[in-house]
């Protein structure tokens, strides 16, 4: 699987919006994952695809896979296996537009919703500088602030071990300084 910058992402979506619009598709994509965090809260190097939740009136699948082929992606770029995990009984998850235009609307996940859904994930080595980002936007500046902050997204779950000791980590390093958000989306 090749790996997506912030402008491959914003072209794929651009040509998903024109080939949606195309087949007479409407309604919303929210992305959640590192592609969220690319297009709208600091400068992330790649990405292998892009989460999302579909809430369309037909099918993608046809056009994310033309476009997936033509630009040597995959068939999986945008695909929708991580949208079980966006926050559905805690906290409601606040989304911002992107892109918007002909029916369709592209939004991504809060920096609150990503950072519990990264607490939640806590893959070592593919989530520590994420997370830390995160924290710093989200104003989390302790162990304590991050468990309190996921059990708001995911009430009666706790962070697991693994999560407690990568938060600890992060912060015995020290945080980041506030990431630039990138450009605004076209």
């Amino acid at each position: 699987m090749a790996l997506l910058t912030r402008d491959d992402l914003l072209e794929g979506l651009n040509e998903l919006i024109d080939e949606l619009a195309h087949r007479g598709v409407r309604g919303g994509i929210q992305i959640i994952g590192g592609a969220a965090l690319a297009l709208r809260y600091f400068d992330r190097s790649s990405t292998e695809d892009i989460d999302a939740r579909f809430q369309i009136t037909g099918d993608a699948s046809a056009a994310v896979a033309a476009i997936g082929q033509r630009h040597g992606w995959g068939g999986s770029w945008l695909n929708d296996a991580g949208a079980k995990y966006i926050p559905s009984y805690g906290t409601s998850v606040d989304w911002e537009t992107l892109l918007e235009r002909d029916g369709l609307t592209i939004q991504v996940a809060s920096a609150e919703a990503l950072l519990a859904m990264k607490l939640g994930a806590n893959r070592p080595g593919r989530d520590n500088d994420d997370i830390a980002h995160l924290m710093v936007i989200c104003g989390i500046n302790t162990a304590a602030e991050a468990e309190a902050h996921f059990e708001r997204f995911y009430p009666g779950d706790a962070l697991s071990d693994r999560a407690e000791r990568m938060v600890e980590r992060i912060l015995l390093i020290g945080l980041p300084p506030l990431p630039h958000p990138p450009t605004a989306a076209s």
